[in-house]
């Protein structure tokens, strides 16, 4: 196995690394998220205007959690990212965006995981959605795939519960973190954490290994477990190879987006009846970053490593199952050197609390309290959580419609990110920046703040008001800048004000220090302008936010013309010149085929097995439109 013993011997290193407090700097990050179809090109638009969007950091997701990179070989071919069809599956690509990225102010990280990387169908719909009772917030899906818990199966992916119907996902589409066990960097973060362990007794799982049946010894169900087992055929460790990826692609920072709530769910230990806790997940999700860190000393030790982190993972009070509550909690309480290596020092990448994805619902207890329901209040208890146990975080938004409450089966208990509540959220958190989900989500909604103005509100309060790149816009896919007030998306176009000779001044003059919302109206040197968004310290002369409305002596009027929206032409797809799957016909490894709508690569010779069922076959772009890795709407 590739692993050097004297890596273990960074980990006598790692407190001292960690002991500095130094406070971390603000950020204002956007994750991207990849896809072969316009990844690449939404990815350069944002590198070709990297001086001025409204960031400082660019989240790029999601890698596989078993990746497979092997140093030099400058292939993605088994990082799992989906992001291009190329001989090196977009690394030369990536890393030359990457680099002037970085060269123009921009941090650049690779994420790993997400929800669907994270997402053992079988264990989330038994322990997780079917865990609790009929009568949780998610059990309709049940009801409405199978009809019954016991009808849930692969055939209808366990009813849906990963992912909706809609997206017409197969196993192959999720994953799960492994426990790479013949690794030794694993092993001494096992070790390490056995050793400070403050709960119940640790049990690793190595038998739960991607690519491979399981048989559960509760139902006594068998299932193949998500996720490929390619990394141990050849004998390499996921999160080493992260890092040497990293290396070579010249990343700043690596992020580990852990959502295994299965996990959780399925190993909690207590009474019947409840509370109960989740000290297994505790001890797996530190195994992981500890092994991170160890391998970040070794083989790259400028590289910052961030994680994201649940809403109630701050928290320490009981947990009654679900959310990951209580997992950072104890992980900063146990393991205080892993929490602080994210957290502070020259290698914090940061705590990304995921405050987003919250419902008002009071059936279902989801309010934290009686008086704690809006978006804001919610979001400000739980970072409160975190600060008060001395745990050092950033806060998170969602654009647009959230993932939960599903919009088409509880719409009335989401809870968007509108200006009133971004306002409130930005007046506690906002000096100390934070992160968003997507740069390309739309708004959704008339009253949904848009990513532009979303992050530009968060860039301000982070970095102040005259910073330049505050003002600066999200770019269109294709590499224009987008005009007029991109809050309002319409069906046929943008609606956008044009300057026309006229207006009157008896708008109040522009002050440097007034903040001003989307149509408010403000005069400057002898001129009307109309702002289009959100808006403080940006001159009205100098372009967006504001529109000229003409000279204060004339007496016409603004009007407002209608841009038609751009066309999208179909395409073949990347499953061009490639032949469908047959089950008579053998395959050896290598051999690409298209089969329900996707690319999928032969792992190994193989005859008569369906691509998606099995670990043999890896599941690749889609042939046309986009694969995400997690739901939001579609662009």
């Amino acid at each position: 196995m590739r692993f050097s013993t004297a890596l273990v011997t960074i980990a006598s290193a790692l407190v001292m690394a960690c002991s500095s407090q130094v406070e971390a700097a603000p950020v204002v990050a956007g994750y991207l998220l990849l896809n072969p179809t316009n990844g690449p090109a939404k990815l350069k638009a944002l590198a070709d205007n990297a001086a001025n969007i409204p960031i400082n950091r660019i989240f790029l997701s999601f890698a596989r959690p078993g990746m497979v990179y092997v140093p030099g070989s400058n292939t993605l071919e088994h990082v799992g990212l989906n992001y291009a069809n190329t001989a090196d599956f977009g690394f030369a690509d990536l890393k030359t965006r990457i680099t002037t990225l970085q060269a123009n102010g921009v941090e650049v990280f690779l994420s790993v995981g997400g929800w669907n990387y994270g997402c053992f169908p079988f264990l989330y719909t038994y322990y997780s959605v079917g865990g609790y009772g009929t009568t949780t917030p998610n059990y309709y899906k049940i009801l409405e795939n199978g009809g019954s818990l016991d009808k849930c199966t692969e055939a209808n992916m366990w009813c849906y519960t990963c992912e909706p119907k809609s997206e017409g996902t197969v196993l192959a589409d999720f994953d799960i973190f492994p426990e790479p066990s013949n690794s030794t960097t694993w092993q001494a973060s096992q070790s390490y954490v056995i050793s400070k362990a403050g709960g119940d007794a640790p049990v690793f799982h190595p038998e739960i290994l991607s690519g491979h049946q399981w048989t559960d010894p509760v139902t006594k169900i068998t299932n193949l477990v998500p996720g490929s087992d390619y990394y141990a055929k050849v004998n390499r460790d996921p999160y080493q190879d992260l890092v040497y990826l990293a290396k070579d692609l010249g990343l700043a920072g690596v992020d580990i987006d852990y959502e295994e709530m299965w996990h959780a769910d399925y190993f909690r230990a207590g009474p019947s009846t409840g509370p109960w806790t989740a000290h297994q997940t505790v001890y797996k999700y530190a195994a992981i970053m500890r092994d991170v860190m160890i391998n970040i000393q070794a083989i790259k030790p400028t590289l910052k490593l961030a994680t994201a982190a649940s809403a109630a993972g701050g928290l320490s009070s009981n947990w009654w199952g679900g959310n990951l509550k209580n997992i950072w909690y104890y992980l900063n309480k146990w393991y205080p050197e892993v929490y602080g290596f994210m957290a502070q020092g020259t290698n914090a990448g940061g705590v990304n609390v995921m405050t987003y994805d919250l419902s008002n619902n009071k059936e279902y207890h989801e309010c934290p309290d009686e008086n704690t329901c809006s978006l804001s209040q919610q979001v400000n208890y739980y970072m409160k959580s975190y600060a008060d146990n001395n745990m050092q975080a950033y806060v998170g938004y969602e654009i647009g419609i959230p993932a939960y409450p599903d919009k088409n089966h509880d719409p009335t208990h989401q809870l968007p990110l509108t200006q009133a509540e971004l306002t409130s959220i930005l007046a506690v958190q906002g000096k100390n920046g934070g992160f968003f989900w997507e740069l390309y989500k739309p708004a959704g909604a008339p009253g949904n703040v848009d990513v532009t103005s979303a992050a530009q509100q968060i860039c301000k309060a982070a970095l102040g008001a005259s910073t330049p790149r505050c003002s600066g816009v999200i770019p269109n896919p294709d590499g224009t800048l987008p005009t007029g007030n991109p809050t309002t998306p319409t069906a046929t176009g943008t609606v956008a004000p044009t300057s026309t000779p006229g207006g009157s001044c008896s708008a109040p003059a522009w002050s440097s220090t007034a903040t001003y919302n989307a149509n408010d109206k403000a005069s400057y040197n002898g001129r009307q302008y109309t702002a289009q968004w959100w808006s403080q310290n940006n001159i009205p002369s100098a372009g967006a936010p504001w529109v000229d409305n003409g000279p204060c002596s004339s007496s016409a009027t603004a009007t407002v013309t209608t841009t038609p929206a751009p066309t999208t032409t179909s395409s073949t797809g990347t499953c061009s010149g490639v032949s469908a799957w047959s089950s008579t016909a053998a395959y050896t490894g290598g051999s690409k085929v298209s089969y329900g709508g996707f690319l999928y690569t032969a792992q190994w010779w193989t005859q008569g097995e369906t691509p998606g069922s099995g670990a043999v076959w890896t599941k690749g772009a889609a042939c046309s439109g986009t694969l995400r890795r997690r739901l939001y709407e579609k662009i």
